[in-house]
């Protein structure tokens, strides 16, 4: 929301809002500042999680999950206040969109460290073994998903820190056209992703609706794969609408981009629930 309101330079200083820890919450500073409170409990929780599991997790390569969480929470931390800080050093009026863009990327990282953390610590980790085996070949499948839906992710937060989310301004075809012409680099940046867009939902659907159906696949797992085909179909139905709307709905933008974060998170704990049963989790 923060992104969607135009609110990253609300706040011109950093840790504090306006000299203090408590603005008054409204306009810009209500998602600035209250961004910054919701990242210092998750940084919080990050330490404690990483702190706990030095001294519970018995699993070398498990621990390891819990301390790149806490790298990244405090890296993120640094980029959010470079963000702030550059536009306001610079007199930009405006954050530093290649920093934006890092933060934004690196968040989804974060999401995907701590729900594959969370994924081999629920209950069911523990009695994957007594579920069926399947083939090796829907593990392989299920990672190259999550590299495409991180992909994905990774174009559509340099597109919009680009401002170049309505440069094609008509959907499903560009400037009228199946193929828009190329007039500049930030069309084929807009283009790249309807295109992984419509990746996703032919093949990430068509794969997740396999694993979904396939009465030898444990429901362990094809209960994410269940969840996983409606949501790339929910978020490729939200994409067209952020167009149709023209960008002048930032509550649909960011119910947009967090379906991303959706999208990243199922993939990913699909793919962990696929690659045990084929015999590979520790």
């Amino acid at each position: 929301m923060v992104t969607s309101t135009g609110s990253g330079m609300a706040v011109p200083d950093w840790p504090q809002s306006f000299g203090t820890w408590t603005p008054v919450m409204k306009g810009g500073v209500l998602f600035e500042h209250g961004h910054r409170m919701v990242a210092g409990t998750l940084a919080f929780l990050v330490l404690l999680l990483s702190v706990l599991a030095a001294f519970t997790e018995k699993r070398g390569w498990a621990r390891i999950l819990t301390w790149g969480a806490l790298v990244a929470v405090l890296a993120q931390a640094i980029l959010g206040g470079l963000t702030v800080l550059r536009g306001t050093y610079f007199g930009w009026g405006h954050t530093d969109p290649v920093v934006s863009t890092l933060h934004a990327i690196l968040a989804q990282a974060l999401l995907a460290t701590l729900v594959a953390y969370a994924t081999v610590s629920a209950p069911g980790w523990a009695q994957r073994r007594s579920y069926s085996r399947i083939s090796a070949r829907f593990s392989w499948a299920a990672m190259g998903l999550v590299v495409l839906v991180f992909t994905q992710i990774v174009v559509g937060a340099v597109m919009r820190h680009q401002q170049a989310g309505f440069i094609i301004p008509d959907f499903p075809l560009s400037y009228g056209h199946i193929i828009p012409t190329f007039y500049n680099g930030l069309v084929a940046l807009n283009f790249a992703h309807r295109v992984g867009g419509t990746l996703l939902l032919t093949l990430g659907g068509a794969f997740a609706l396999r694993v979904a159906m396939d009465s030898k696949v444990d429901l362990w797992a094809r209960r994410p794969a269940q969840l996983l085909a409606g949501v790339i179909l929910a978020q490729f139905m939200l994409g067209a609408s952020v167009v149709w709307t023209h960008l002048q709905m930032p509550v649909l933008t960011s119910v947009h981009v967090l379906g991303g974060s959706v999208l990243l998170a199922t993939s990913v704990v699909l793919a962990i629930r696929l690659r045990a049963l084929a015999g590979r989790g520790a």
